[in-house]
């Protein structure tokens, strides 16, 4: 696959330039030359293929040789709410989570929550959104809303969404789920809501069972934050796909 650059609004032109971080990168780091191929893309679900017609320092001229509309999302409709981690495993969570398809994350503000999430560290988990859609291919950004309460997710999600949260001591066992959603004809829009390292407390459980979300066993091994998140997202993503 070409090098693809991300770009923050549609082009208006054939001939456009790229500048700032990512032409120091294909410059300084990747050492382009005039005539190479790359691809660009918006967020939105198209390609545009271009070469690259002029080389300055921190700049690139590209010429938009064909627009393509390539989608590479699945037909599951995900979202994640999410008791973030600390440090180097909000990166590791957010290139995961874009690999496999995960249409919106929320971060999730717990009692036990160990991580805040605010508008700063939002915007660099964006950024992590960005170049991890740059190396899988993936043509729409997955989206990360600002911090809420599990009561503030469940009151967002669409009225034909199926609420779920992960739950290591009870609740559905998620392989009989996948049995029952592969005959039935039921909505592909899921949220599930995976709490902190202590869990979610007596309070919180309550909540959720009040707001109709159902309770969902991964596994009889007690799962990180991320390992959760992870296993959530190939199991409804990925593993619901292929049928």
């Amino acid at each position: 696959m070409s090098y693809r650059f991300f770009l923050e609004a549609k082009p208006s032109a054939e001939l456009i330039t790229l500048e700032g971080d990512q032409a120091h990168h294909a410059v300084q780091v990747m050492r382009f030359k005039i005539g190479d191929a790359i691809v660009l893309f918006d967020g939105s679900g198209v390609e545009y293929h271009a070469v690259i017609d002029q080389i300055a320092k921190k700049r690139l001229e590209l010429r938009i040789l064909d627009t393509v509309s390539l989608e590479r999302s699945l037909d599951t409709k995900m979202t994640l709410a999410v008791a973030m981690p600390k440090g180097d495993r909000q990166k590791f969570l957010i290139e995961k989570l874009v690999e496999l398809g995960v249409e919106c994350l929320v971060p999730l503000k717990t009692t036990r929550s160990v991580a805040n999430v605010n508008e700063k560290v939002l915007q660099r988990l964006k950024k992590q959104v960005v170049e991890a859609c740059k190396q899988c291919g993936r043509n729409r950004l997955m989206e990360i809303t600002e911090e809420k309460s599990l009561s503030q997710f469940s009151e967002d999600l669409g009225s034909g969404c199926q609420k779920f949260v992960a739950d290591p001591y009870r609740g559905m066992p998620v392989s009989q789920w996948l049995n029952r959603s592969c005959s039935s004809t039921e909505s592909r829009q899921i949220a599930v809501a995976i709490g902190p390292e202590g869990g979610f407390d007596e309070l919180e459980n309550e909540l959720a069972h009040a707001l109709g979300i159902q309770p969902l066993h991964l596994g009889p091994a007690i799962l990180r934050v991320e390992t959760a998140a992870l296993a959530v997202a190939a199991i409804f993503g990925i593993g619901n796909e292929i049928e």
